[in-house]
């Protein structure tokens, strides 16, 4: 598994991600974040999976890297809606505090 990077004279580069050759365009950013980060960020969790269960296959590999990076997903937002829903009530709260002891209303 190599993490190798074959430059292409176009705005793409190549990547071999768990045996696939990818290209990806190089100015493509996700959040700041470039191919190459990502390439590297994929081939270290599959490092680690391959490290502890040898026997996989690359596409078990990979799909266990897909199911890994989905389940944080879904749990950052999850987590997300739960500080929204958190800072909403809070600031309704505070609104309402506010109401409760101005003067205006008295």
């Amino acid at each position: 598994m190599n993490n190798k990077r074959e430059d292409t004279i176009s705005d793409e580069a190549v990547f071999e991600v768990l045996g696939q050759k990818l290209k990806l365009k190089k100015d493509e950013l996700l959040e700041g974040i470039g191919p190459s980060d990502i390439v590297s960020f994929v081939q270290t969790e599959a490092f680690k999976i391959m490290s502890q269960s040898p026997h996989l296959s690359q596409t078990q590999v990979a799909v266990l890297v897909a199911m890994k990076f989905a389940g944080e997903k879904l749990a950052l937002e999850k987590e997300y809606r739960e500080n929204i829903y958190q800072l909403r009530t809070s600031a309704i709260d505070a609104l309402q505090f506010i109401e409760d002891v101005s003067p205006m209303n008295r």
